[in-house]
């Protein structure tokens, strides 16, 4: 798991936001879909600058094309995350807009990896999470083992109910493909608000193992 990638998402907060980046994570997640807790709302722009170096990725559910190409522009979305049912004529149709994308599957424990063959052209990454009702921070986890059924060449995020205390299990994992770990709700004090000290130490031991 050498120079695994770390996503803090769900972010929305500014203070929270200055004090994530001093820990220089290399995605920070954006919630654009109304149905979350974690919403960041209308019109939403970090009101701090986030560097470069940082990824920002917004994330929507089953949003129409034009609302992604919009939000994507007005926030300078380096990616977009699809979390929802999006078909791969969809992912092929914002690809082609130049738009890089991760797309979202829930993990059950009969999943079908081959069935993403149809989406492996169009998608930069994909993103496996907990399947729930509720599209994401759930703070459940899946079975990890699963992934080792996983035989596609396109690299992957891993997501869902991933807490402070994972990390040393997370350095352990030889699973081909991990590209990142996304986390969100497990490091939380309320909705959208990160603990800060948790993630410093999360993510402190990830880049030294």
């Amino acid at each position: 798991m050498s120079k695994i990638q770390i996503k803090v998402c769900g972010m929305r907060e500014s203070n929270n936001i200055n004090e994530l980046l001093n820990l220089q994570p290399d995605y920070i997640g954006f919630i654009l879909y109304p149905g979350s807790k974690r919403y960041v709302g209308d019109n939403y722009r970090p009101e701090v600058n986030v560097p470069s170096s940082v990824k920002k990725v917004g994330v929507f559910v089953d949003a129409l094309i034009s609302e992604v190409v919009a939000r994507k522009s007005i926030m300078d979305l380096d990616f977009v995350q699809l979390h929802g049912s999006e078909p791969p004529e969809y992912c092929k149709e914002v690809h082609e807009m130049g738009i890089k994308i991760i797309k979202a599957f829930g993990v059950t424990t009969n999943f079908e990896f081959d069935e993403l063959n149809k989406y492996a052209p169009y998608c930069d990454y994909f993103l496996f999470d907990t399947q729930t009702p509720i599209h994401g921070g759930s703070g459940q986890k899946f079975n990890w083992e699963i992934l080792n059924n996983y035989s596609l060449k396109t690299p992957f995020f891993l997501s869902g109910g991933i807490k402070p205390c994972d990390a040393e299990v997370l350095c352990n994992l030889k699973i081909d493909k991990l590209f990142a770990i996304d986390i969100n709700s497990g490091f939380e004090t309320a909705p959208a608000q990160k603990d800060i000290h948790q993630l410093k130490h999360f993510i402190n031991t990830i880049r030294t193992k």
